[in-house]
Order: structure tokens, then C-alpha cells, then sequence
């Protein structure tokens, strides 16, 4: 639980449905939403438990962040917490209360496909469906996992919470829970240290496709593959961040024309809906947080996806997610973009 308005009204779903609930806060860092649970869980009038995970979050999940950023790529902080630390550790903590069943209120559904396997949809409410934060989930916590807010949608949740009584401001979290106001550079900063961010916050050259420079960046993690925003450089008409190369401190830069792909690997493959497979097929894929399921061949072989999209696409970036989805909007398997 968050005391947010979504595991809230996941916990009334529960309740109506006949379930016996408690509620459980993990403590990870120090925005964690302890109090704000805890006012939740009194009005729903369940049990809530704390149990404090920060030095697992801050292994698994903060370094990680850190370590990604500073190799010139782009983490997925929420896909590494879910598998590593939300839903392992919320079993855990279901096993050590004797509790069978886990719930978030994550918007996915959850069934039993026709091959036994337990598969991950499309929710409702596709423009809040957060499947590509979850695609490492293995079977094991799917089968355990109810997913209450699988079939409304975020309109009728603010609804419903605020007829309820259940919450008196409604408000929306924060990008990465654990950097304050979403200000990932003065927290790069700061887990570096002075002497490590010195060294890597330095002004370097924007160089175009054929390495020419072009002027100075400050600093290559301040960028991201896509990035068009802030760049901080005029080049007569709107510029993109095509590239990152950390090791010579160098951000690529062309246009719209530039920022187009048909072809990308994938690695470190985990199949959700489907068994593991070697071979090619045809399905979807979202190679980016909300970005609509874009048509693509995929080949997969030895571990890795080779991805062929139909048609141009925007640009993917190095070290974030890509999910990829049949027509009936399962989760077949996703990966790490390379």
C-alpha cells in the first residue's frame, strides 16, 4: 500500500469481493508512504504491516540506477523493483503472515492462458496499463498475484475513492519514487559524490553522425536517447540526442529524420505468456513506456531478440525495456533493449 488512490481502492475491491485483506507498506527509502498508508489502511479498517527494505532497495534498485546512468544508458528503476524487490519481498513477507494470495494495485490482468501458463493483459484502462513495468514477473508470483483494478479505469478509481470517502486529496506519485521532485541529476550527483561527479558531470562535445562537433554538452548522464527538450544547442532546426558514448564523453545529435529505427536487439529475455522459445513470429511490441504497440518480426536466438519493425519508429533507448505483445494484448516476453 501507498495510501494512494489506486492500492486503496484495490484494497475496497478486495474487501467487496469477499477476501480477507491486510495491508503491507515496504519502507525503501525516505519518501516511503508510511504515514500516508497507515490513514488508508484506518478508514478501510485493516491491519497494516511495515517492514523495511531499504538496504535491498538501495542494492538492487538505487545502485543499479546509478551504475546504468553513468554507462550512458537509460534505466527502468521500476522494472528492476518489481521483480527484485515489490513482489519478491511482498511474498515474502505473505509467507512469513501465512497469507496465500498478494495484490498491488497495478493496472494488468492476470489469468490462466490455455497452455497452463499464467499470463499478463492489457488492463482496461490501456492509457494507465502498466504491463511494461511487470514483464519480469516469473510464474510463480503470477500465480499468487490478484490484480483488483484490472477491468475499471483511473477516471472511475478518483470516483469511486472520493464517494467512499476514502481519501481526502487526490494525488498523483511522483516519476521515480525515490528522487525527490524527479530531479534525477541532483541525485546522480549526490550518490556519486563531488570527486566521481566531477568527473563524470563534465562538458563535453554534441558531435553529429559522422563525429563532427557541433558545440559543448554538460554532461553526458544530463541526456537521454530521444531527448529533443533542453538540449541547450541551436542548430538552426529541432535537434535530437541520437546517441551517448560515455567513454569519450560524447552526445550524438541529428534530426527528425535521424531519430528512426526498423532495427534493434533485445536481451535478457523472460517469457511470460509463452514458453521459451527459439524461432520467428510476428507480434507487437512497446519499446518505451506508454508508446503505442508498434507491429514488428522478431527473431529470437540464443537468449536475444533481433526486432524488425514495419515500419520506421522513433529511436529506442539502450538499457530501457522493450515488451512485446500478441494480438489479444498478452505479454508474451520481454527484454532489455541493446
Amino acid at each position: 500500500m501507498s495510501g494512494g488512490k489506486d492500492s486503496t481502492w484495490a484494497c475496497r475491491v478486495l474487501q467487496e469481493e469477499g477476501y480477507e485483506v491486510e495491508g503491507m507498506v515496504l519502507s525503501l527509502h525516505s519518501n516511503a508512504p508510511v504515514e500516508k498508508a497507515r490513514l488508508s489502511a484506518e478508514k478501510l479498517g485493516i491491519k497494516l504491516h511495515v517492514s523495511d527494505y531499504s538496504e535491498e532497495f538501495k542494492r538492487e534498485v538505487e545502485d543499479n540506477f546509478v551504475s546504468v546512468y553513468v554507462s550512458g544508458k537509460t534505466p527502468n528503476p521500476c522494472v528492476e523493483c518489481n521483480k527484485k524487490i515489490k513482489f519478491a519481498c511482498l511474498i515474502k513477507e505473505a509467507d512469513r503472515l501465512g497469507i496465500e494470495k498478494i495484490a498491488t494495485g497495478h493496472y494488468v490482468k492476470v489469468e490462466k492462458g490455455k497452455n497452463g501458463r499464467i499470463t499478463m493483459r492489457l488492463a482496461k484502462d490501456t492509457k494507465k496499463d502498466q504491463t511494461y513495468f511487470l514483464w519480469q514477473l516469473d510464474q510463480n508470483t503470477l500465480s499468487r498475484l490478484v490484480t483488483p483494478l484490472a477491468d475499471t479505469t483511473k477516471e472511475e478509481i478518483v470516483k469511486n475513492v472520493t464517494e467512499a470517502n476514502l481519501m481526502d486529496k487526490v494525488e498523483e506519485s511522483q516519476e521515480i519514487c525515490f528522487i525527490p521532485d524527479d530531479d534525477y541529476v541532483s541525485y546522480l550527483k549526490e550518490r556519486l559524490g563531488k570527486e566521481k561527479a566531477d568527473r563524470v558531470f563534465v562538458s563535453g562535445n554534441f558531435v553529429n553522425q559522422k563525429g563532427e562537433v557541433l558545440g559543448k554538452h554538460q554532461g553526458y548522464p544530463t541526456y537521454t536517447v530521444g531527448q529533443r527538450k533542453g538540449l541547450g544547442i541551436a542548430l538552426g532546426r529541432p535537434a535530437y540526442v541520437l546517441g551517448i558514448n560515455a567513454e569519450k564523453n560524447e552526445v550524438v545529435l541529428g534530426y527528425e529524420e535521424d531519430n528512426r529505427t526498423c532495427d534493434f536487439k533485445v536481451k535478457s529475455l523472460n517469457f511470460v505468456s509463452i514458453d521459451e522459445f527459439e524461432g520467428e513470429m510476428d507480434c507487437f511490441v512497446r519499446p518505451r513506456y506508454r508508446s503505442p504497440l508498434i507491429p514488428v518480426t522478431v527473431k529470437v536466438e540464443k537468449g536475444e531478440a533481433t526486432v524488425h519493425t514495419h515500419t520506421p519508429t522513433k529511436l529506442v533507448s539502450p538499457g530501457q525495456s522493450a515488451v512485446f505483445y500478441d494480438k489479444e494484448g498478452r505479454v508474451l516476453f520481454g527484454g532489455y533493449i541493446l
